[in-house]
């Protein structure tokens, strides 16, 4: 297991990464943060299928490996298209008769 410092180590390392990986790739990297929140989504999206299709088909001591990796590209892309778009606090989760809304 990670503590949540680690883990938010490792988005922040990610993060980083897709920044030096933007200003390499068309020399801006605040380009990226015009992308409208469809194609991060877009993106997401794209990742998960891949994570879904690496623990379907990668068995062995070793099989998180790469699956974790895309974890972790996952959880940073939703921290970019939060930095460009806002990052909106969660509700405080509120009893009713019927329970607990999360909404």
């Amino acid at each position: 297991m990670s503590t949540r410092a680690e883990v938010y180590a490792a988005v922040d390392s990610e993060r980083a990464y897709q920044q030096d990986m933007a200003a390499a790739a068309h020399g801006d990297p605040s380009n990226d943060y015009n992308k409208a929140l469809e194609c991060f989504a877009t993106y997401i999206a794209s990742y998960s299928d891949e994570l879904t299709d690496q623990l379907s088909r990668t068995w062995g001591p070793d099989a998180y490996r790469k699956p974790l990796d895309t974890v972790r590209k996952i959880a940073a892309l939703a921290v970019a298209a939060m930095e460009v778009h806002g990052a909106p606090l969660r509700a405080a989760a509120t009893k009713h008769k019927d329970g607990v809304d999360l909404t």
